[in-house]
C-alpha cells in the first residue's frame, strides 16, 4: 500500500525544489554581496513609465507607379530605374529584364516577360496592368 498519493508526492516535490532555490538564492547573495546590492537597489528603484505611449513604428510607403495614373510603363523603353519602381521588381530583376531585351530583341507582348528569370504567373499578373509594349524605340 502506498504511503503518499501522486498528487501528494508532486506537492511535496514543488515545496522541496521551491526550498532548494531559495536556499540556493541565499547562498550566491552571500558569495557575491556587491552583485546582490545592485539587485536590490535595482528591486527598489522606481518603474519608469512614459508619459505618452509610443509612436507605431514607421511604414514604408507604397510603391509609386511609374507614371502618372491610367498611363503604362513601355517594357521596350523602360530605364532600369523605370522597373525598379514597378512593384515586386528589384534591381537584379530589372538588369535580368534589360538584359533579356538586349540579348534577344524587343518584348512582342507582355507574356514575352515570362522568359525572364524570376518572373512567374503571379508576378506577371502583378505587372499586367501596369506595363505595356510599344512599338520598338
Amino acid at each position: 500500500m502506498d504511503l503518499y498519493t501522486r498528487r501528494q508526492l508532486t506537492l511535496l516535490l514543488v515545496v522541496v525544489l521551491v526550498a532548494g532555490a531559495g536556499i540556493g538564492i541565499d547562498r550566491w547573495r552571500r558569495a557575491h554581496p556587491e552583485q546582490a546590492e545592485r539587485l536590490e537597489a535595482f528591486d527598489r528603484s522606481p518603474a519608469v513609465v512614459p508619459a505618452t505611449p509610443p509612436a507605431p513604428p514607421a511604414r514604408l510607403p507604397a510603391p509609386t507607379p511609374p507614371a502618372a495614373v491610367g498611363t503604362r510603363l513601355d517594357l521596350n523603353r523602360a530605364s532600369q530605374q523605370d522597373l525598379e519602381r514597378l512593384p515586386g521588381i528589384g534591381p537584379g530583376l530589372a538588369t535580368r529584364i534589360l538584359d533579356s531585351r538586349a540579348q534577344r530583341g524587343i518584348f512582342g507582348s507582355v507574356d514575352d516577360l515570362r522568359r525572364v528569370r524570376g518572373v512567374g504567373d503571379l508576378t506577371l499578373a502583378r505587372l499586367r496592368p501596369l506595363v505595356s509594349i510599344g512599338p520598338a524605340p
